[in-house]
């Protein structure tokens, strides 16, 4: 009776697991998340606050890293999952923050902590919540059909998570420090709308989207090079559930106007004489103001020469004010957090993209003279590939210098306010740059013996030549860039003809030196044989030239295989096999029962007889 107790076990699961794979998911029947306290804060004793200095805790942050390494670069939301409870539980073992022993025991969120942990508590549940609702999700939409069941808990999961986004984000207020608000409002009102766009709430959940993208861009305003590029990219993956609003909503896709409400009163603008690309500016801050002008100073006090300078005197020239005006950006970047998104963020916007390009500026200005020194440098040279070449100019030192030029030229490009004169200029700068680049890569090769590329590089070079044209110049800041970038381009043509010309001559003498090595060394093998050696200038030189660039060509790749039948896939009908089995261990328990009787009767049987054998031979 056990091993037929286990074959039925046995098959009801390897059943239950076919079901599971055929469209119902196993997710469904997994009971709630356990130890999720209640969101309760312990009563702080009065007049007491926190004991320590407002924590910075890079929310959003942390949120990405954890999400693409554990699973979610997958859209393994299971993983993910999982990692959220083990990361509670470890936190709840190091915070000493536990809710009983065996049975759960309530435990309040303290009022008062100094380990910045604690914040992680309420993100790590919510991150759980939030994973499972669209785990359920996605169950849902790969299933035969859709389970209202499963929906109604995935909503559930998601209203969970936004439970836990407004509790942090409760607690980011009394312990955190103001961008660390901030990002917790823009996690809060991104999950809020998720929950929302779930319930078919599109009004609501549009406003809630607009506000998280109208924070993140904000955000990415008032940080640096880095955060500032997750941030965008941030803001930019809300555009397909924000799309989806207003499509609901019947509003046009490119209808931005809600976000972007009237600025509030503010110091009147172009008193100070200072104007970004055509509208005046407003520094609300005294302090902010004078080290601007004094940055101004600095840059006014920069002359730019023609003539070879020291690189060591170059990068400390440029040096001191590219300090000065990294201290003015991370002053504006506080005073711009302080303020938030809803107070005069058109003011700042505009005084932060102002000393912004004026940074920018100045660091394409010293990248500028540094590269116009190193082809200064390489005017005397004739060939690169000798040691003293290149002890003197070392090419990959200008391509590192054209590399820096063009990250410069796009953070540019992506500044507020752009105009067609300023991109159109702008473009034209980037193509002088990759053509300098293209030059010393082309030296590169030369340098390294490689001169059959190098002349291919330099042959291309030389026919795209006409292909950039510059115009006029801008107004200060960028237009101090202009004459330097109009000295390269003149002196560019000629540069590429001459290097051209060499390389071209030293494939020359090359092939010559090769066709005199072999007439002096006296090989004599009959053509076309396996040794033979062919001339130079024949037909196995001419197809030794490889086309560059090279063509297009077809290679082998892995199919795309889509399963058009699994949705027909019909559900077996396992009632008959579980009855089937069942009937027959229920008559292998009764024959086994009438076995035993049988055996019992016997054996009473053989006994009786042998007691009345026994009495009667006593007659």
């Amino acid at each position: 009776s056990s091993q037929l107790s286990s074959r039925e076990t046995l098959v009801e699961s390897c059943v239950l697991s076919h079901v599971g794979c055929c469209g119902r998911s196993p997710t469904a029947s997994m009971p709630e998340d356990e130890d999720e306290p209640e969101l309760v804060i312990a009563e702080p004793a009065e007049g007491a606050g926190p004991t320590h200095e407002p924590f910075s805790f890079n929310l959003l942050s942390t949120v990405q890293s954890q999400q693409s390494s554990n699973g979610l670069r997958h859209n393994d939301h299971l993983r993910y999952r999982q990692y959220c409870s083990r990361r509670l539980r470890r936190l709840y073992n190091v915070l000493k923050f536990k809710h009983g022993k065996g049975r759960y025991k309530q435990a309040p969120f303290p009022a008062d902590f100094t380990d910045v942990r604690f914040l992680e508590v309420p993100l790590a549940s919510a991150e759980r919540a939030w994973s499972y609702g669209v785990q359920l999700k996605a169950d849902n939409a790969n299933a035969a059909s859709v389970n209202a069941q499963w929906r109604h808990h995935s909503i559930n999961r998601f209203g969970k998570a936004v439970k836990w986004a407004k509790f942090l984000e409760q607690v980011c207020k009394i312990h955190a420090d103001q961008r660390t608000q901030m990002e917790a409002e823009a996690y809060t009102a991104y999950l809020e709308g998720v929950y929302l766009a779930e319930k078919e709430d599109w009004k609501e959940a549009h406003g809630k989207i607009v506000r998280c993208r109208k924070v993140c861009e904000y955000l990415s305003l008032a940080s640096g090079p880095n955060e500032s590029a997750f941030l965008k990219a941030k803001a930019s993956e809300l555009e397909p559930l924000l799309r989806e609003c207003k499509y609901n909503l019947g509003l046009p896709a490119d209808d931005d106007d809600e976000d972007k409400k009237p600025a509030a009163a503010s110091a009147p603008r172009d008193a100070l004489g200072l104007r970004y690309r055509g509208q005046g500016l407003a520094i609300p801050s005294d302090r902010i103001k004078d080290k601007l002008f004094k940055c101004l100073e600095f840059v006014n006090d920069v002359k730019v020469t023609t003539e070879v300078q020291e690189g060591n005197a170059v990068i400390e020239k440029y040096g001191k004010i590219s300090v000065e005006f990294g201290d003015v950006m991370k002053d504006i970047h506080g005073e711009m957090i302080k303020v938030g998104a809803d107070g005069q963020t058109s003011e700042w916007k505009m005084l932060e993209a102002f000393a912004r390009q004026h940074s920018l500026s100045m660091n394409l200005e010293r990248n500028l003279v540094l590269l116009w020194n190193h082809l200064l440098k390489l005017e005397p040279l004739e060939d690169m590939s000798t040691t003293e070449a290149r002890r003197s100019c070392k090419p990959e030192e200008g391509m590192r210098f054209c590399d820096m030029l063009k990250s410069d030229l796009e953070g540019l490009t992506e500044m507020p306010e752009p105009s067609e004169k300023i991109s159109s200029l702008l473009t034209a700068y980037v193509a002088i740059v990759v053509n300098c680049r293209c030059l010393f890569l082309a030296l590169c090769y030369t340098s390294f013996g490689k001169v059959l590329e190098g002349a291919a590089l330099l042959d291309m070079l030389h026919a795209r030549m006409d292909d950039a044209s510059l115009g006029e110049g801008l107004d200060d800041p960028l237009g101090r860039l202009h004459p330097l970038f109009e000295l390269i381009y003149e002196g560019m043509p000629t540069r590429v003809a001459k290097w051209r010309c060499r390389g071209l001559a030293q494939m020359c003498a090359g092939s010559k030196a090769k066709a005199k090595s072999l007439e002096v060394g006296g090989e004599q093998r009959p053509p076309g044989g396996a040794g033979s050696v062919q001339r130079p200038g024949g037909l196995a030189d001419a197809k030794s030239f490889a086309a560059f660039p090279p063509s297009f060509r077809d290679i082998p790749c892995k199919p795309l295989l889509f399963d058009l039948a699994f949705p027909l896939i019909v559900q077996p009908d396992i009632e008959a096999l579980l009855l089937q089995k069942r009937g027959k261990s229920d008559e292998s328990q009764k024959g086994l029962l009438g076995k035993v009787a049988g055996g019992v009767g016997a054996v009473a049987g053989g006994l009786g007889s042998r007691l009345s054998g026994l009495w009667g031979g006593r007659k």
